[in-house]
Parts: structure tokens; C-alpha cells; sequence
């Protein structure tokens, strides 16, 4: 992963993400691309193009792995990366759970990272795989991430007045507002 600081953000309507994805699918290994914002139907796009270029793709969901006890979420962290197989691409969803969303940790003027979200992304680095993060809020983007991210990309609602008119009803709700990410249910 890249230790230094640069500006690796990216709009997904750029021309380098097609480049950018051809490197990240033919050697993934150690790899982060976060996947930013709520244009949730430009990101599914992208999704399907890494599974296309790589058959080994595997989806997990964070919320059933952070928790708001650290030891529980780095017991959940340690078993998962045991059971991924070498080279594979693991895109991890929800990812907005690492940043505050009920790990206990709240939104500060400068946001840091959470000590789940510290110790994911170092696992990350030392892993043989390639991980795609997916995050609805640009704001959970935080300095190590940047550090540690291979791009990010941006995604953004449509500029386009006609495009803009069909994602703002796409995201009206008839029965008022609902948080995107909601904590899972015990059993």
C-alpha cells in the first residue's frame, strides 16, 4: 500500500479508472481502493467490472464483522482473514461501520481513524490480497485511508439535470429519513 501522502482521488467518471483497475486486478495483493459515495448504481457498475476481469471476487459485510467491543472485532477480523484464499479480491461493504457509525466513536472536527478501522487496514497491508472498501459518506475518508489507499474514487450524484432529477427521487423515502447503514439485529 502507499506510504505516502498523494492525491489519488479519482471522480469514477475518469479516464484512468479502467488503468487504475487493470493494475489492481492483475496484482492485488496488499491493495486497497475505496469506492466513496452515494451513487450506489455507479458503484455497482464498478463492482461488476472487477468481477469480471477476476472471477476470484468475495463480498463481505462489515456490520457483521465490527462490533463496539475491540476485542470481538479483531477476533471477527483475525478469523476472516484466515478463511480468504491468497490473491482473491475482497470487496467489503458497509464500510461506514468502521468510521464511527456505532463503534462508539463520534465525528470530530478532524475525524481519525477508529481503532477497528487502524487495525483492518493494517491487516490489509500485510495481506496477500486485494480489498475494495465501499463508504455512502465521503467524510469517512480519513487521512490513513488516504495513506493507505491505492485511490479512491469518488462517486458522486449525476451533474446532469435529467440525471440529477431521477437520483433525487430515487432517494425520496415515503416514511421519512432512515440511517443507510443500520446495526444488525441480535439473534
Amino acid at each position: 500500500m502507499n506510504s505516502s501522502k498523494q492525491d489519488n482521488r479519482l471522480p469514477h467518471s475518469s479516464n484512468q479508472i479502467n488503468e487504475l483497475l487493470n493494475s489492481f486486478t492483475s496484482n492485488p495483493a496488499g491493495k486497497l481502493i475505496i469506492l466513496a459515495g452515494k451513487n450506489v448504481g455507479e458503484k455497482k457498475n464498478l463492482v461488476q467490472k472487477i468481477k469480471k476481469s477476476s472471477a476470484n471476487v468475495k463480498e463481505i459485510d462489515l456490520r457483521d464483522v465490527i462490533s463496539t467491543v475491540e476485542e470481538e472485532t479483531y477476533e471477527k477480523l483475525d478469523n476472516l482473514f484466515d478463511t480468504l484464499k491468497n490473491n482473491q479480491i475482497v470487496h467489503l461493504m458497509n464500510g461506514d461501520v468502521l468510521s464511527g457509525e456505532y463503534t462508539g466513536n463520534t465525528y470530530s472536527f478532524r475525524r481519525y481513524a477508529s481503532p477497528q478501522e487502524k487495525y483492518l487496514l493494517r491487516k490489509l497491508e500485510k495481506s496477500s490480497n486485494g480489498f475494495v472498501l465501499d463508504l455512502l459518506d465521503e467524510a469517512n475518508v480519513n487521512h490513513m485511508m488516504e495513506r493507505k489507499s491505492e485511490a479512491i474514487i469518488d462517486f458522486n450524484a449525476p451533474k446532469s439535470g435529467f440525471g440529477k432529477l431521477f437520483w433525487k427521487l430515487k432517494q425520496i423515502s415515503v416514511h421519512g429519513h432512515t440511517f443507510e447503514n443500520k446495526r444488525p439485529l441480535k439473534k
